[in-house]
């Protein structure tokens, strides 16, 4: 099986993380790249983060994603599994991290250009402006209104809420931004560290 995430071309680095990755270096110019228990439905806190379950993991690629709630730029709880049917494609970011603040403007620009086939652009802040430190809610009303999102939601995460070394329970990631994609059936079909435009575009592409 092929690992969930895939490191590229190193640019500009943004690296909190204590898990490694596999890599496969390509030229691809990417900004940024670098070197519990319960199920849908479950009676459990609306914005908890990542939900265990024997179904699903986020280590390889096919895996079926786990769900996962976060309160959005609104307030408003974000449910993954609401959207199956959906291609996902997640930017787990930090606003510390510059690479992540470039990448941001470019959400919107996504979103817009792929809304209609029924793509959806999602940003989940791990960190606020301190390493390690969980965004507040005006740090993530602050990054959608700075970078002129409207449609795309922008996520209040945590480490505690969405990061696993093991990546059962949470996401293992080495660095920031990472992307992740996830098909319609709600299956993980690529992911890598670092931003490039045309890669996303790419690889959004594989999907439709």
């Amino acid at each position: 099986m092929k690992k969930l995430l895939f490191v590229f071309g190193l640019l500009i680095s943004c690296s909190p993380s204590p898990v490694d990755i596999n890599e496969n270096n390509t030229d691809d110019p990417i900004i940024g790249a670098e070197d519990h228990t319960g199920s849908h439905g479950n009676a459990i806190a609306p914005a908890d983060g990542v939900i265990a379950a024997s179904d699903c993991q986020q280590i390889d690629i096919g895996d079926k994603a786990c769900n996962f709630r976060l309160l959005d730029q609104n307030g408003e709880v974000w449910d993954l599994y609401e959207h199956l049917g959906d291609v996902i494609v997640l930017d787990f970011s930090a606003v510390w991290c510059p690479p992540c603040q470039a990448a941001g403007y470019y959400s919107q620009t996504l979103q817009d250009d792929y809304a209609e086939d029924g793509v959806q652009i999602v940003t989940i802040l791990i960190d606020g402006a301190s390493h390690g430190g969980e965004p507040t809610t005006d740090e993530i009303a602050t990054w959608a209104d700075g970078h002129n999102i409207t449609t795309a939601p922008v996520l209040q995460g945590s480490r505690d809420k969405m990061l696993d070394v093991t990546a059962i329970e949470g996401y293992a990631l080495s660095g920031f931004p990472t992307y992740i994609y996830i098909g319609r059936d709600m299956k993980f079909y690529a992911g890598h560290v670092g931003f490039s435009e045309e890669y996303i575009r790419q690889t959004i592409a594989g999907a439709l």
